[in-house]
């Protein structure tokens, strides 16, 4: 499950309260990405068939909203999930010990998905924009791409704005987002094994 929270401290636009619908997009196009490319292996999350399993909670809460929180979300997500252990789990009480972590992992598979967002601004696509050219976005398209036995998979698509994406920009979206995952995905595995 994923939530997701913009408070006024990430910027003068947004007031507390309840998500807004931009944060709920943003938990959801998250959520998508991670599910759909097969991240984790949901089989291995059974404490006790039948009766008990382990359930995920993700929660985004931003603090500086200067552009491209979504793709920055999903990246944090997923580093999250990388890094993070199981709690202790008493099977004699059948009750988790809060606070108290193992040394194992989540069961995580090697499809990590690795979000990106491009903006139409024109006639020009642009990858990770800042705020006010997020504003001034017409159209933009959010892709979760995993790689699994050297194959890219598109696992998640997202369109948001007003205007339309040709075929011709989805032509181009899809290029640039494979050669911006060769270029940068190897950068970003080296850093997550730094954390380890």
């Amino acid at each position: 499950m994923t939530g997701m929270e913009f408070n006024p401290i990430c910027g003068e636009r947004y007031e507390p309260g309840p998500p807004k619908i931009n944060a709920i997009e943003t938990a959801r196009v998250v959520d998508r990405g991670l599910r759909e490319s097969g991240f984790i292996d949901w089989k291995k999350l059974c404490i006790k068939k039948g009766e008990r399993v382990w359930s995920i909670s993700i929660d985004i809460y931003c603090i500086n909203d200067d552009g491209n929180v979504l793709d920055a979300s999903a990246l944090g997500a997923m580093i999250a999930l990388k890094t993070a252990r199981f709690p202790v789990y008493d099977e004699k009480e059948e009750k988790v010990k809060f606070g108290e972590f193992t040394d194992e992992k989540l069961p995580l598979t090697e499809n990590i998905p690795f979000s990106m967002t491009f903006y139409k601004i024109g006639n020009e696509l642009l990858l990770d924009p800042n705020r006010d050219e997020e504003d001034a976005a017409e159209a933009r398209l959010t892709l979760s791409i995993s790689s699994a036995k050297k194959d890219k998979l598109i696992n998640a698509m997202q369109k948001g704005g007003i205007d339309t994406l040709s075929e011709k920009d989805l032509k181009q979206i899809v290029e640039q987002a494979e050669k911006t995952y060769d270029s940068l995905f190897p950068e970003i595995e080296k850093k997550i094994k730094a954390l380890k």
